[in-house]
């Protein structure tokens, strides 16, 4: 038996053709002489359907910036009343490698801290490797199947349990791994292109109170104790500062938030916008960097101004604020670049200036 649509529906859900959408259909079965057919006359979608991003832009104005925070905070799924300020930022700065594209950061802290929560229960975009083995035609391309890996189709892949994560080819797969997080150059047989896609790893660590007691070093696979590898990497998480989730009647939030498949949509489509970044490059002078620290710095601070300021009206304390994360974030990467190869990478401060207008 036949069955078809109405243009009307499809021109009302454009996602119906480019994704697919879950939903509520009436159908209608309509008979004739060669046996009928059922045409979908309704649909009540159970998703997004078609997103305002405008909308959501302006209500950002009727928020303070810890109002707006402490929202966030809540549509992850963390109650803010129990959360330092400091502990709200690094949370929220997880979901930085969801709005910004080509970002790479890396986690580390104790069990049952919401890292993989976060990822998983924040945005269907995503896509996570929790230990095992993982191959480059997952990864990348099945050449066999002529199937594009996760690499090509996400907003974000996650690596987590970073400590038990084997790569199938190990030395061809960091190498490709290197490039790309270099250049978003996807390369495997004859398939070649860009993709957006950020990378997260994540991985556990002892602490004693909130200061880790472990080297990082060697938390990670011994194929990734690699500067040059590590250097690609633009921000380092504390999540040691991040608290265990105790009582759920109490770490678990019960106040407003977003809706998880509205928010993943707002975070997707935030990920187009590139003016932040240019926002901080006019605004900003940076101190004592490579070219790497600059554009890690720079894409750390424009996916966090975009979490609280999506709408682009951005204030000095906001900026400030962003600023201070990301450099902070890549200083902990210098750091580490330092302890590891001690000749080849010299202590330095990174600073920053934001110029007078």
């Amino acid at each position: 038996m036949e069955s078809a649509i109405t243009d009307e529906l499809l021109e009302t859900y454009e996602n119906l053709l480019r994704q697919g959408l879950w939903g509520l259909a009436k159908l209608v079965y309509v008979s004739n002489v060669e046996g009928g057919y059922v045409t979908v006359v309704g649909f009540r979608p159970f998703q997004i359907a078609k997103l305002d991003i405008k909308a959501f832009m302006d209500g950002r104005r009727e928020f303070t910036t810890e109002e707006c925070v402490d929202v966030l905070i809540s549509t992850i799924g963390f109650n803010p009343e129990v959360l330092p300020w400091r502990k709200k930022l690094v949370i929220l700065s997880r979901l930085i490698p969801l709005v910004e594209p080509n970002v790479n950061m890396m986690e580390l802290g104790p069990r049952n801290t919401g890292k993989t929560y976060t990822c998983l229960n924040v945005s269907h975009y995503t896509r996570i490797f929790s230990g095992g083995r993982v191959s480059p035609a997952v990864l990348i391309w099945n050449l066999a199947r002529n199937i594009p890996g996760e690499i090509t189709t996400k907003d974000c892949v996650v690596f987590d349990e970073i400590s038990k994560i084997e790569f199938s080819s190990a030395d061809e797969m960091i190498g490709k791994l290197k490039l790309y997080m270099e250049s978003g150059f996807v390369e495997r047989g004859i398939k070649r292109g860009i993709s957006q896609c950020s990378l997260m790893f994540m991985g556990n660590v002892d602490v004693k109170g909130e200061i880790p007691i472990e080297d990082f070093t060697y938390v990670i696979p011994e194929v990734m104790r690699d500067p040059a590898f590590i250097d690609r990497i633009h921000g380092f998480i504390p999540g040691w500062e991040v608290p265990k989730i105790g009582k759920l009647d109490v770490y678990i939030s019960k106040h407003c938030g977003f809706v998880t498949d509205y928010f993943a949509e707002i975070l997707h489509e935030l990920r187009k916008k590139t003016e932040f970044y240019y926002y901080i490059s006019d605004k900003v002078e940076l101190s004592n960097i490579t070219g790497r620290d600059e554009k890690a710095i720079k894409r750390l601070a424009s996916g966090f101004l975009k979490l609280i300021s999506p709408h682009g009206e951005i204030s000095d304390s906001e900026l400030k604020m962003a600023l201070d994360l990301a450099v902070e974030y890549r200083q902990r990467i210098a750091d580490w670049l330092h302890f590891m190869r001690l000749g080849e990478y010299e202590r330095k401060k990174i600073g920053y200036r934001i110029k007078s207008t």
